[in-house]
């Protein structure tokens, strides 16, 4: 038989081993779901989530030199930011869940729930910065002699900053729903919040799929255009333009690949409601899959800075001046 750890709390994410229907053999054993959980969060997650703190405070220096006034640079910049987030609280999620493979006591509980409060609204924030950058990409290609006047900074900056709202307003009402780990929390109300969490990241997954899928076909056309029409053409502009379906295409796949999980895992409790984390017979099975939504998530936030580095010259030179810089003030502290 397996041994659980004994957690005691009714919240939606930790399970007690008297909250579980005996009578009933879990789809996925509790060792099973221990397993994942070493190799995906102790071991995986934990080392990405170290490595996105450093990339990302890399990324927010790069783009606070490059100026933030063009408004792809701020989308990046406020995406850097929500990235440097939830590598953060990636990283303290794992160290607080140490008590439900370990016997050290329940001292680090109560921190996994107010970073559930932090994480979720940032990991929504990414999402609708993403989806704002593809969408502005996608307005650049059907009407860019307009996108100037459609997209300006401070329309980019004004609905970053509603959408921070909605998710800080969001997480607010996470945290006051929960209140301790030692709580009875509302069933209901933690069930509307989570919806409205999963919508708007559906909402964004869609888009972003939907505007990266549009704006390939169409540069793809228009290589495939310009290739037929003269080779000075194809020479001059046909390298960037490639390289610019492959960043958006890489995106488009980073993107949608750390997303998946999440977004299946709410579609299937949308679709059949025991899908949840307290259900005797899918429990463990919905901890599995969270397990590989954590990971994603956080390689999705840690390795945009290779997607930076490749899609952008100026961001290259200036990450490369300064890690040269870096390096020379060791050198000197050293001598």
């Amino acid at each position: 038989m397996d041994t659980i750890p004994r957690i005691t709390n009714h919240s939606f994410i930790y399970v007690k081993e008297t909250d579980r229907d005996n009578s009933i053999t879990p789809l996925v054993s509790f060792t099973t779901y221990r397993a994942f959980l070493l190799i995906n969060s102790f071991g995986l997650t934990s080392i990405v989530a170290i490595f996105g703190v450093f990339s990302n405070t890399l990324n927010i220096i790069v783009f606070l030199r490059m100026g933030l006034r063009e408004t792809t640079n701020v989308g990046f910049f406020a995406l850097a930011v929500v990235d440097w987030l939830v590598s953060v609280c990636s990283f303290l999620s794992v160290a607080a869940r140490l008590p439900e493979i370990t016997f050290i006591g329940e001292s680090t509980i109560s921190l996994t729930y107010y970073l559930v409060g932090v994480m979720f609204p940032c990991l929504g924030l990414g999402a609708w910065v993403t989806a704002v950058l593809s969408v502005e990409r996608c307005i650049c290609i059907v009407i860019p002699l307009k996108v100037k006047t459609i997209v300006t900074r401070r329309r980019t900056l004004c609905l970053i900053s509603g959408m921070a709202v909605y998710e800080v307003v969001l997480g607010g009402l996470i945290l006051t729903t929960v209140h301790t780990p030692y709580s009875q929390p509302n069933p209901a109300r933690i069930a509307l919040l989570l919806y409205f969490y999963s919508i708007s990241v559906f909402t964004c997954f869609s888009l972003v799929l939907i505007s990266s899928i549009f704006i390939i076909i169409r540069l793809k056309k228009a290589l495939q255009w310009r290739a037929s029409c003269s080779t000075s053409t194809r020479t001059s502009g046909g390298g960037v333009e490639r390289k610019v379906v492959l960043s958006v295409l890489w995106i488009c796949i980073m993107f949608i690949a750390c997303f998946t999980p999440m977004v299946v895992m709410f579609v299937a409790a949308f679709i059949h409601p025991r899908f949840v984390l307290l259900d005797p017979y899918y429990g463990w099975l919905v901890h599995v899959i969270f397990t590989f939504s954590y990971l994603f998530q956080t390689v999705s936030s840690a390795l945009n800075i290779l997607v930076y580095y490749n899609m952008s010259t100026k961001f290259r030179v200036i990450l490369n001046g300064l890690l040269a810089y870096t390096c020379e003030q060791n050198e000197q502290q050293k001598s």
